[in-house]
């Protein structure tokens, strides 16, 4: 088997280099890497041009994340492909483990690696699971990782800071020449993957073996009052997406007989939720209600799992 990667680059000039560098620094090479900036205004496609061994497409203007790892996986012909964020460096020996763990699962489709903060001793995530309102919850978030039982088991869904998919699940979860939904933009397109995943019968797994460090707002102290925080300090425009892709999500992917149990639980949260994010930015409200057209798409797309599932 051979290994591609991609990485997504927006205003990440801090850590570009130490990510590109983990990635050439590989025990078992890349097939390919390929690194892609989403028009930043930092030195971020500056640092990218540094290194000619790396296949590059420095945009004109932000795609988002969705659309933007769509082009870098379109441009990769693998066994298995990685998908990244430029906040991350990986372990030197991070392909050999990434590829030992597919030869000895061949059943496996996706995997979520071990994902370390920078300090290398706390969880940012071991996989994701399926919160009791369905939303996204990394498993170990911010606890040491001694205090994790950080053991190889299947999961619910990645973690979108660094995923791994073999050619299979790529070709199963491709709808319309996309693999990401490119309407999400940005953040939930992970959990979406994984949600689809299951619905084809996919198996995600999360390994410790394979290990990436990733920032994820790194100099901030993690609790539930610090994480809501960040959510509130968000820009109006992160917020619209956060919100949007939720329930693009649940659209596409909520199965009743599945998750009838879930139902209090959204109503409790989103109650809470959707007010704590408007309140500071009403104007989201007004481009939900002008999403109209995406989320008539969503229940599409809906339409298309259902046939595949």
């Amino acid at each position: 088997m051979d290994i591609s990667a991609v990485v997504i680059s927006y205003h990440s000039e801090r850590f570009l280099k130490g990510c590109l560098q983990s990635l050439l620094a590989q025990t078992v090479p890349f097939k390919k890497i390929v690194a892609i900036d989403n028009h930043s205004t930092d030195h971020s496609p500056a640092i990218i041009r540094e290194y000619p061994e790396i296949e590059s497409l420095l945009l004109e203007r932000n795609l988002g994340y969705a659309r933007t790892a769509n082009l870098g996986i379109r441009r990769c012909d693998s066994d298995l492909i990685l998908v990244a964020n430029a906040d991350t460096v990986f372990a030197a020996d991070f392909n050999r483990q990434v590829l030992d763990f597919f030869f000895a699962n061949p059943h496996a489709d996706l995997l979520s690696p071990l994902i370390l903060r920078f300090d290398g001793e706390t969880v940012d995530s071991a996989g994701q699971e399926c919160s009791w309102a369905l939303y996204p919850a990394e498993t170990g978030y911010n606890r040491k990782k001694e205090k994790v039982n950080l053991i190889q088991r299947e999961v619910f869904s990645v973690c979108g800071a660094a995923t791994v998919f073999s050619a299979k699940a790529l070709s199963l979860l491709e709808t319309d020449g996309e693999y990401y939904d490119e309407d999400f933009f940005m953040f939930w397109e992970d959990f979406d993957i994984g949600w689809r995943a299951q619905r084809y019968g996919l198996k995600v797994f999360f390994s410790p073996r394979p290990v990436v460090r990733h920032f994820r707002s790194g100099t901030m102290e993690k609790n539930r009052i610090s994480r809501f925080s960040l959510a509130l300090a968000r820009p109006s425009e992160i917020k619209y997406h956060l919100l949007k892709n939720r329930y693009l999500t649940l659209i596409k992917n909520f199965q009743f007989r599945r998750f009838w149990w879930a139902i209090p639980g959204i109503v409790c949260k989103d109650l809470f939720w959707i007010p704590a994010l408007t309140i500071a930015s009403p104007k989201i409200i007004i481009r939900l209600m002008k999403s109209g057209p995406l989320f008539k798409k969503a229940f599409q797309k809906r339409k298309i799992i259902n046939r595949h599932a």
